[in-house]
């Protein structure tokens, strides 16, 4: 019993990723490689103690991590629904950007005050920009699986 694979449609085949779609990966394994080398700092955040054994920015980045991850996952899959997943990847630059860093790093309020206007313009122009893009019809076809 021989298994023929499926014909290759030369239309799909001739599509090659677009431009919005490769800087949305490039923003998504940035920000995971980001999130791996601040969990150290994330998991010393947070106190252990019976009071609170558990700290809002662990859980955000926890959710952040398997968002990220799935996300890029069914995305690498073409899947319809990695569009989505996309679009909300797309919509965290700014607080990520603008805000982790204070908080892991223990900035003083002047040097947080000019962080969040420096990391947070950059966040919502990087934001703008994936978003855009990933909303243009060329990177919609992208995700073409069901």
């Amino acid at each position: 019993m021989s298994h023929t694979p499926e014909p290759i449609d030369p239309d799909r085949a001739a599509q090659g990723m677009p431009l919005a779609v490769r800087g949305w990966f490039v923003w998504a394994f940035a920000l995971l490689a980001f999130t791996g080398l601040t969990l150290p700092r994330v998991v010393a955040f947070i106190d252990f103690s019976e009071r609170a054994p558990f700290s809002i920015l662990g859980i955000f980045m926890m959710i952040e991590l398997a968002f990220v991850l799935f996300g890029i996952t069914v995305a690498l899959q073409r899947k319809r629904i990695g569009h989505r997943f996309a679009i909300g990847i797309a919509l965290l630059p700014f607080p990520i950007l603008a805000g982790l860093p204070p908080a892991l790093l223990d900035m003083p309020a002047p040097a947080a005050n000019g962080w969040y206007l420096l990391a947070g313009s950059i966040g919502i122009v990087i934001t703008i920009v994936l978003v855009v893009g990933l909303l243009r019809p060329a990177s919609r076809a992208w995700f073409s699986e069901p």
